[in-house]
């Protein structure tokens, strides 16, 4: 198993924060392409990428991509 250096939970925040800039900057961005790319960038578990979307977006949560 690996271990992180960040504190459990600060990956999704710092992910909810890129979201929140990037969404700003770039209004056009599907939601689903940014939550999808803070997602790998800050390396969540697919679980974590699930609760992004069923916070963030206004359905029901989609799966992930193969």
């Amino acid at each position: 198993m690996r271990e992180s250096l960040r504190p459990r939970g600060e990956a999704l925040r710092s992910a909810a924060r890129m979201i929140a800039v990037r969404r700003a900057e770039q209004p056009e961005t599907p939601l689903v392409q940014l939550i999808t790319e803070a997602a790998r960038h800050f390396d969540l578990s697919p679980s974590e990428e699930l609760m992004l979307q069923a916070d963030l977006l206004p359905g029901p949560p989609e799966a992930p991509p193969p």
